[in-house]
Order: C-alpha cells, then sequence, then structure tokens
C-alpha cells in the first residue's frame, strides 16, 4: 500500500471513529435528557391528513325565559330566576351541549328591565311574556351559543321591548342572535355553517327563506333552517309545512328544524335532508303544566374540506322531560325511564302515533 492510500484509509477511519462518536453522545443526552425533542422523525410520528371534520350541532326547543306579562309571583318563572342560580335552569341539559361544537335554543321572550307597553294582537287568549334583561345570561350558564329570535314574542313589547332583548343578549359573552334580517355564521375548522332563523307561517314565505339559503350558499358549506311556525298543539305537522320544508330541501337546506307548537312533531328524511317539523318546549316558563316530553335534537355533519361536500350526517334525538317537578320547575332533564324513552323516540321515528 502505497503512502497516499494509506492517507486515505486514515481519514476514513477517522470520520467513522467520529460519527460513531457523535451517535453515542447523542444517545447518552437523550438518556441524560429524556424530554429533549427529537431531531429525527419517523413515518409513525407524522399523522396522516385528514380532510374530513365533524361539526355537532344541539337544538333546543321554545325557550320562554319570563312569566306572563313580567309577573314575579311565587313559583313563576320570574321568581325562580329571581331564588336560583342562573346555572340551574340547563343544569341536566348541560353535559349534552357542552360536548358538542354549537348549540341551538329558540328565545322566546322580551328581556328588558322596563314596564314596557304591551303590544295590542287582537285575539284571546293572548300572552305576552317578559323578564329583567340579566335572564339571557342563562342561556350562556348552558353553553348556548345560539339564540333565535324570530318568533311570535319577541315583539311583545314592540318595537322597544325587542331593542332591548336584542341588547341583553349581545351583551352576554359568547352568545349571538339570528332573527328574520340576520344570519349566523359559525365556523369550525375553517367549515362555515350558516344558520337561517325565520318565521314561516304559511308557505308564502318559503320564498324569502330559499332566497337566504341561496344568498349564504356563497359564503359557507352548510346551510341550516330553525324555521318558527305551524299550528299550536298539533302533534302531526300539517301538509303545507310538510311541502314548505320540501322545498326548502331542493333549495340546499342541509338540515331543517321547526318550532312554535309546543309540542313534539315527527323527524322526517326528505332526499338525504333531516327534518324535524317540531321541536317542542323545552326550558318554558309559559305555562304551569306544559305537556311533559320533548327532545335535544343532534345533528353531526362529517364534511370533507378537500371536496367541499358533506359526506356524512348522522342525527342523535335525545328523549327529555320539560319539567322533573310536581309543576312546572323550569329544569328540563333526560328521560331515564326506557319505556317512555322508548315512546318518544318511536313517536319521533313515526313507529307510533302517541306520546304516551
Amino acid at each position: 500500500m502505497n503512502n497516499f492510500s494509506k492517507l486515505i484509509l486514515l481519514i476514513s477511519s477517522a470520520v467513522l471513529f467520529f460519527s460513531c462518536e457523535d451517535k453515542n453522545e447523542d444517545d447518552e443526552n437523550e438518556l441524560a435528557f429524556p424530554g429533549r425533542p427529537s431531531i429525527h422523525l419517523t413515518a409513525r410520528e407524522i399523522e396522516p391528513y385528514n380532510p374530513v371534520t365533524e361539526i355537532k350541532l344541539s337544538f333546543i326547543g321554545d325557550c320562554t325565559l319570563a312569566t306572563q306579562l313580567g309577573d314575579n309571583y311565587v313559583g313563576s318563572f320570574n321568581w325562580y330566576a329571581e331564588n336560583y342560580e342562573k346555572e340551574y335552569f340547563f343544569e341536566k341539559v348541560y353535559p349534552y351541549t357542552s360536548n358538542d361544537d354549537f348549540t341551538i335554543a329558540n328565545c322566546e321572550n322580551v328581556f328588558t328591565d322596563y314596564a314596557l307597553p304591551e303590544t295590542y294582537k287582537g285575539y284571546y287568549p293572548a300572552f305576552w311574556f317578559r323578564s329583567p334583561s340579566r335572564n339571557a345570561e342563562i342561556f350562556s350558564a348552558g353553553d348556548v351559543e345560539v339564540v333565535t329570535v324570530a318568533n311570535n314574542h319577541t315583539f311583545d313589547y314592540n318595537e322597544e321591548g325587542m331593542n332591548d332583548t336584542i341588547k341583553a343578549i349581545e351583551s352576554v359573552e359568547g352568545l349571538e342572535w339570528g332573527g328574520t334580517d340576520k344570519d349566523v355564521i359559525l365556523e369550525k375548522d375553517d367549515v362555515k355553517i350558516g344558520l337561517i332563523c325565520d318565521t314561516m307561517w304559511g308557505d308564502w314565505e318559503v320564498d324569502k327563506i330559499i332566497d337566504r339559503i341561496h344568498r349564504l350558499e356563497k359564503s359557507t358549506d352548510i346551510q341550516v333552517v330553525y324555521f318558527h311556525g305551524g299550528e299550536e298543539a298539533y302533534h302531526t305537522e300539517e301538509y303545507w309545512k310538510v311541502q314548505a320544508c320540501h322545498e326548502l330541501a331542493k333549495a340546499g337546506a342541509d338540515l331543517i328544524v321547526g318550532a312554535h307548537p309546543h309540542v313534539l312533531q315527527p323527524f322526517e328524511t326528505y332526499r338525504g335532508v333531516h327534518i324535524v317539523y317540531s321541536i317542542g318546549n323545552f326550558c318554558f316558563g309559559g305555562n304551569t303544566y306544559p305537556e311533559n316530553r320533548t327532545v335535544v335534537y343532534q345533528e353531526t355533519f362529517s364534511f370533507d374540506r378537500d371536496s367541499k361536500k358533506i359526506v356524512g350526517r348522522e342525527e342523535n334525538i335525545i328523549p327529555f322531560y320539560v319539567f322533573t317537578g310536581d309543576t312546572n320547575n323550569f329544569q328540563p332533564a333526560p328521560v331515564d325511564d326506557e319505556f317512555i324513552s322508548k315512546q318518544v323516540t318511536d313517536f319521533m321515528y313515526r313507529k307510533s302515533n302517541s306520546l304516551f
């Protein structure tokens, strides 16, 4: 071996030696500092890309957080609101609303701190529901993120009462409102959900809602309609309402939920779109003995952010009592009786015509 070859061999040996030393030093440092981040990535350390986002929405029905004419007699909702913590009212639903992405409720009363004149209604019996503005905080205490004011009671005390109600809602951190002229945009993982809150007293109101759906399609990925309308106290949805909801589904609504009858009406799937014709009462201060069956309705959308399409949807109907005392104690609670729970779900899925 000539001198040049010997030199090359010597250099190669030195490089190999120091490389081994560096590796040994790294190993020793890893033992000395086990929490030190490694610069060596393996396939197992790289999370696979998943373009699908799941978004869970919860809907609760008519919430009248008030008493007729703002009265405050013992046992009334306003009396309860003065004597109980604000967390009391949604305490039993909180485990469900706190585990979703967004909870939407119907706010069917006026929040105001003033003795405003009632709106003339021209029929009997008539009801005007009012409570102090601080009671808007009850929604946020129950982890409700959005309320709709598109109904027949937020104008119980004219325009001034409506303005006070909106101010009370807007003063609560994390609580938004939607109405006949105000959409709500919810967002998770860059997926945008457009929520349309509106009244639908007859099929003549369908076109305005369809216009809102088409407008929101340009800026949102999922469009949801929460409407207020129909006959009170009927467990069967009217023909016109069925046709109207079908038109909304054909126009692009991805979920449709109804309120106002104060009782449950069944669930339907039409062209892949889930429809709840009436979600019933929930925390309801307007009656001492409201019909004591309701639900929390949950819808989970699976949305592919790459294809910009809904790739799955799943409903969850959770039977609830409107109240749990001998009379209305304004604290809805999940049904714990298997027989009654089955009655509710059978009714909602049209396996039975009766809730009782």
